[in-house]
């Protein structure tokens, strides 16, 4: 069954070499199908191209409708680092930057291990305090924060909402926020000059786009990453993956603006509506 799962994985990835021509004949994916391809073939599901290759696993739980087991090989992890290190530089980290992040550990994802391999290839401080959204867990945060007085918090959306309209904590000069397609709102929303958001679906891609200074749509990692608007709806293919869902449907209303930035960079840019 691994060779069939992996033969039927290939003939897909071949399919990006066309670009989004070479991907018309393939069905767009939904997350229920993608689900149902990994419960049919456990553990990772017909998408999974070198299973023995696989050092990381966790669980995707945006654009799917239960929890749903994803995993990366130590190209896909290398790759993905300097994919993150890339979008952190758009909202402003350098080397030795120092931050501070919100987000899950363990299986979960977009989670801090992600974000901590990005850091890392950025050359930055990472310090994970977990989840914040009640007084209790600022409290123990702000006890850390007062030491290390991080430029950057990086947020799940739950802590983002909490911290913005907290006060008593050594505010950040940013906030970046990691957003699935469960977060809609959150991506649709006016931007926020010491916000930057990032989208990230871990099936696809952890960094799958993120703001700049200028906060007109969000970048997209097209060297990793394949966009194509269908009906309206954002559709993803990971140009190189270990596992590899081919015409991904986000679920996310979206446009995608190809002129160049303010910022000076040429990368298209995706938009979200409602």
């Amino acid at each position: 069954m691994l060779a069939a799962a992996n033969k039927d994985a290939a003939a897909l990835r071949d399919c990006l070499r066309g670009g989004v021509a070479g991907l018309s004949g393939v069905p767009i994916l939904s997350g229920a199908a993608f689900a149902e391809a990994v419960e049919a073939q456990p553990p990772f599901g017909r998408f999974a191209l070198a299973a023995e290759d696989l050092i990381r696993a966790g669980l995707a739980t945006a654009a799917v409708p239960r929890p749903t087991p994803i995993a990366w090989s130590r190209a896909d992890l290398d790759r993905e680092a300097a994919l993150g290190a890339r979008l952190l530089a758009r909202a402003g980290l350098r080397a030795r930057s120092r931050t501070s992040d919100t987000l899950d550990g363990g299986l979960v994802a977009p989670g801090t291990l992600a974000v901590s391999d990005a850091l890392e290839a950025l050359d930055a401080l990472a310090l994970p305090v977990g989840p914040i959204t009640g007084d209790a867990a600022l409290k123990r945060a702000t006890e850390v924060w007062e030491i290390v007085h991080p430029e950057a918090i990086l947020c799940d959306p739950a802590s983002l909402r909490f911290l913005r309209d907290a006060s008593g904590y050594p505010r950040p000069r940013a906030y970046v926020v990691l957003l699935t397609p469960d977060d809609a709102a959150g991506l649709a929303a006016p931007p926020a000059d010491d916000v930057f958001r990032i989208l990230s679906l871990p099936q696809v891609n952890t960094w799958i786009a993120g703001e700049c200074a200028a906060h007109d749509g969000l970048h997209l990692s097209d060297d990793a990453v394949l966009a194509e608007v269908v009906d309206g709806r954002l559709v993803l293919s990971p140009r190189q993956r270990t596992i590899a869902p081919l015409r991904y449907d986000s679920g996310l209303t979206a446009t995608i603006d190809t002129a160049t930035c303010a910022c000076g960079e040429k990368s298209p840019r995706l938009r979200f509506g409602n």
